[in-house]
């Protein structure tokens, strides 16, 4: 029965993507019902005069924080972080790709670590070819940080990276001066979050992003938390609309919650995915990504729009399907077993064909639809600009490339997630006669075509005699 309802609806799917969408609002209306009892409440903030009172402890707590690290009984462990802590490593790595991924981070880009510890994550960051300003109230914790970056020879110092102690109030940076700020496990530390989310806003370009990986319900009130304190490090509960509330006062534009986990929620049996994606076991992953969504956050703190573009591109993928045309008449697919082309994949689109006469082009329309989560940017004289590009190749076994750059064609405009445009393209003349294949993919120019972030292209099979 299901296969069967899949098989009805896929065609009307490809066809008009826009009730994908209609669907999905459905689906989601009809399970809000059954999901309301894994809601959880809203933990309680703290009362403004607590927070004063915190805030008048900022250089207690800062003191604090340098003897934690000054008499650290094994500096070594410290200087090997992540490593030295094998019971943590995968959940390290996997919240610092969600940071990464989340930042949108590119090469070149200047990244503020702050409350950097000793330095590791910097130390990843300046291997991936950013440079990083590692800032903490803690100078031993920042001298086992540079320690960290001249012990390992890949270290890039041509990009300056730099380790800054501050007084816990301003951040020694000046306006509009970083790109990105990364926040790991550091937050939930600092007394005085309104001041320090103020001077975040201060030091961020206009186009900045800030990730925080933060403890969320219950932290303060567990045992290591407890025996931090008791040294004298701060532990605060943290309550992630609390922090959206100040992010926005202090003048960042959004927040967003990023939906992960930082450890895996479910193993199944192999054999049961299938049943798993048709909802076996899905009260049992629900209930686990809710406790896992208040027990820890990822945040981001935007100072411009948050929707990502071409210009730093997250999700792209393209629906593109013919529009009728006279000349076109359909065909079934291609073989399975062409070798050779990069676009291959079974979820090739089904092929349409074209007749052209040798040495003479013609006009065909596509319909595009924007089904991921970026906007493309259609302007030349922005980073990001998107088009639409064809190449040809000969219809043979081999599918010989004859001109991968063979065609572009300009959006019309800026194409949003969800969007639709009609694109007119004018196909060029083809001299020599024989069976061909044209590929319709979308190109960020300079960065990346479509297809190779498992965007599926158009292929069209073309006659020229």
């Amino acid at each position: 029965m299901i296969q069967r309802l899949r098989r009805l609806l896929s065609p009307a799917f490809r066809a008009v993507p826009e009730l994908r969408r209609f669907a999905l609002a459905l689906l989601e209306l009809l399970a809000r019902p059954a999901l309301l009892p894994f809601k959880l409440s809203r933990p309680r903030s703290s009362d403004p005069a607590s927070l004063s009172r915190l805030e008048s402890r900022t250089n207690e707590f800062n003191a604090a924080a340098e003897r934690y690290f000054a008499t650290y009984p094994d500096p070594e462990h410290l200087i090997t972080k992540p490593f030295s802590e094998p019971a943590a490593l995968s959940r390290r790595l996997i919240d610092l790709g969600v940071l990464i991924d989340g930042l949108r981070l590119l090469p070149g880009d200047t990244v503020l670590d702050l409350g950097a510890g000793t330095g590791w994550v910097s130390h990843v960051l300046n291997l991936y070819g950013c440079r990083t300003i590692a800032v903490d109230v803690s100078s031993t914790a920042l001298s086992l940080g540079l320690t960290l970056f001249r012990r390992d020879p890949r270290t890039n110092w041509g990009l300056n990276p730099q380790f800054i102690a501050y007084d816990g109030h301003t951040l020694p940076l000046g306006d509009a001066t970083v790109d990105r700020v990364v926040i790991y496990d550091a937050y939930h530390h600092v007394p005085n979050p309104a001041r320090i989310l103020r001077e975040l806003r201060r030091v961020l370009r206009s186009d900045g992003i800030v990730a925080m990986s933060e403890p969320g319900r219950g932290h303060a009130d567990n045992a290591l938390s407890h025996a931090e304190a008791a040294k004298g490090v701060l532990e605060n509960e943290l309550v992630l609309e609390d922090i959206a509330d100040l992010a926005l006062k202090s003048g960042f534009t959004a927040t967003r919650v990023v939906i992960a986990a930082h450890s895996p929620l479910l193993e199944i049996d192999a054999h049961e995915l299938r049943l798993f994606m048709g909802g076996r076991g899905f009260g049992t992953y629900w209930k686990n990504l809710c406790a896992a969504l208040d027990g820890h956050h990822y945040m981001l703190l935007f100072t411009d729009d948050p929707q990502p573009t071409t210009k730093r591109p997250r999700r792209l993928k393209a629906i593109i399907r013919p529009l009728r045309h006279p000349a076109r008449r359909r065909l079934g697919p291609l073989s399975s077993a062409s070798p050779g082309s990069l676009y291959h994949s079974p979820a090739t689109r089904a092929l349409e064909h074209i007749q052209l006469r040798r040495g003479e082009g013609a006009p065909t329309a596509l319909h595009v639809h924007n089904a991921g989560d970026t906007c493309w940017l259609s302007s030349a004289v922005r980073p990001g600009w998107t088009r639409l590009g064809v190449h040809l190749y000969r219809a043979d076994l081999s599918r010989t490339l004859v001109d991968f750059d063979w065609l572009r064609v300009s959006l019309p405009r800026d194409v949003n997630p969800n969007d639709s445009v009609h694109l007119a393209v004018p196909l060029p003349a083809i001299d020599e006669p024989g069976e061909y294949l044209l590929v319709f993919d979308l190109v960020i120019e300079g960065v990346a075509w479509f297809a190779e972030r498992d965007s599926v292209p158009l292929e069209v099979r073309c006659n020229v005699g």
